[in-house]
């Protein structure tokens, strides 16, 4: 959920006054009782965000990032075919193995077992 910080200024040099709302639907409702209250006071609802949870999503596209190129290298060289059998190679140029499947413990250096 997104949360709010409504901002509030009135022109008559009161200075400005801010409040974190748990949520921007929240801030416009509230919004609406200041703007009731007194037409002359200027409200503005900005989304803010919790930077722990920001910096958390930012580490775990890169991290995902990281698996996807550690995958990739790990099949470099081979064609990933979902139809052959996982462990199988077929030797084709280049060879065509099954990548939707984690590989047993170092199966890729075993010699290849060949399909006709």
């Amino acid at each position: 959920m997104l949360k709010a910080m409504l901002v509030v200024t009135a022109l008559g040099g009161g200075g400005d006054y801010t409040a974190e709302m748990p949520s921007m639907e929240e801030c416009l409702d509230a919004r609406i009782v200041i703007a009731e209250q007194d037409p002359n006071v200027k409200t503005l609802c900005v989304p803010i965000s919790n930077e722990t949870e920001t910096v958390q999503e930012i580490l775990d596209s890169f991290l995902e990032m990281i698996k996807e190129m550690r995958r990739e290298e790990r099949f470099e060289g081979y064609v990933c075919d979902s139809s052959v059998d996982p462990g199988i190679v077929i030797m084709t140029s280049p060879p065509r193995i099954n990548c939707d499947e984690e590989p047993k413990s170092n199966w890729l250096k075993e010699e290849p077992k060949k399909k006709w």
